[in-house]
């Protein structure tokens, strides 16, 4: 391989990195809500995340309630309520924990598809111009262009899909749903962070906060 052709390998995957980065997106796929609601703004929340993943359960109620509470409404994670989840797979139980809080309001969010891919692009070759002049327009044609290899490599692409929640507590009702499609996030904070943006810009918008 010549030095231009090592220079253009090199380039060409940098760039494919930039592209891949600059491709993350967290994004709403679908939404509904109670068009016939009418009990008024929520202002009291209780967040809960059905993660099995303890810490990244916690690190999304954070997020949500830190989202909550700069805004003005007061949120509790339920991790703080409820370490174990599976304790209260009951519904008395999980009544009794919102009952607690006196919450109006319950944010429930789940992980309902995770994928990881991986598709291989083979090489390829492409004919780049230079400068140079040759003898006769083939020698000119010849030596003014070179070619630039892409090596061969493997995309990786993840694909997070959360589905969101909102109840009322009094009479229990559910209010507003949404799911999230997130395509190859750089993080999961990153993802969590947006999901606690987009269900509160969701919920202001149809007025059941403030």
């Amino acid at each position: 391989m010549t030095l231009m052709e090592r220079v253009g390998s090199l380039i060409f995957v940098a760039i494919t990195m930039l592209l891949l980065a600059s491709c993350s997106s967290t994004s709403l796929v679908t939404e509904w809500n109670d068009k016939t609601y009418q009990g008024g703004q929520l202002d009291r929340f209780i967040v809960i995340g059905v993660i099995n993943n303890g810490l990244y359960r916690r690190a999304y109620e954070d997020a949500m309630v830190k989202k909550f509470e700069e805004n003005g409404i007061s949120a509790i994670a339920s991790y703080t309520l409820m370490a174990d989840l599976v304790n209260y797979d009951d519904q008395e139980k999980l009544e009794q924990a919102v009952a607690k809080v006196s919450a109006n309001g319950v944010v429930v969010a789940k992980v309902v598809d995770f994928d990881e891919s991986e598709q291989y692009i083979p090489p390829s070759y492409d004919m780049m111009p230079s400068m140079g002049m040759g003898v006769g327009y083939y020698n000119s044609y010849h030596a003014a262009m070179s070619v630039s290899y892409r090596p061969g490599y493997i995309q990786k692409s993840t694909t997070i899909r959360v589905s969101s929640e909102v109840f009322t507590t009094n009479p229990e009702k559910i209010i507003w749903a949404a799911e999230t499609e997130s395509f190859n996030p750089s993080s999961y904070q990153s993802v969590i962070n947006k999901l606690a943006e987009i269900t509160l810009s969701s919920l202001r918008k149809e007025g059941f906060v403030k």
